[in-house]
């Protein structure tokens, strides 16, 4: 029995090192920020949302209980960290438009999503989340940074939101 309890351990610890490593810092985004976040969101009817990295699930959850006929899907690589947002979603009540995806956000197709969700560290940010949305995003599709800014060579097309002693929240609109 202890041997089956090492090697989940070592499971879940790897899982965490591999999704860490290659995509994004292990810490969900500040509850109040994803107040704000909500705030700057403004989101069509039938829209749909995908938050890369959900961690936890809180951004998604919060959008999908904003806006209820949106399409919101978190994906997550990580399957301990997906199984918390899954148990969050099943205690949380009506949130029948969102979906917990546990798999790689590369493997998704970002046109899909007019809204794309990231709290990607920089280096991750410009390698592989902003070429995959210039490439496959729709005309008019956002992709929101937490924290991170969007890479030099398109910091033209975005715009920027928070005080100064606050998280900045970076949007990139493809024109």
């Amino acid at each position: 029995m202890g041997t089956f309890f090492s090697f989940l351990i070592l499971g879940c610890l790897a899982s965490f090192a591999v999704a860490g490593l290659s995509m994004a810092p292990w810490v969900p985004t500040k509850k109040n920020d994803v107040k704000r976040f909500l705030e700057v969101l403004n989101m069509s009817e039938w829209e749909k949302f995908l938050e890369i990295g959900t961690w936890d699930g809180r951004v998604a959850m919060a959008v999908a209980q904003k806006y209820h006929n949106n399409y919101v899907v978190g994906i997550e690589l990580a399957p301990p960290i997906f199984f918390l947002a899954f148990i969050r979603k099943f205690f949380s009540g009506n949130t029948h438009n969102l979906r917990y995806v546990l798999g790689n956000a590369f493997s998704l197709n970002f046109w899909d999503y007019e809204h794309i969700y990231v709290f990607w560290m920089p280096d991750k940010m410009q390698k592989k989340i902003v070429p995959k949305f210039m490439s496959e995003a729709s005309k008019g599709a956002k992709l929101y940074s937490y924290v991170f800014s969007i890479p030099e060579e398109f910091r033209a097309s975005s715009i920027s939101y928070g005080q100064e002693h606050e998280a900045k929240i970076h949007i990139l609109e493809k024109k």
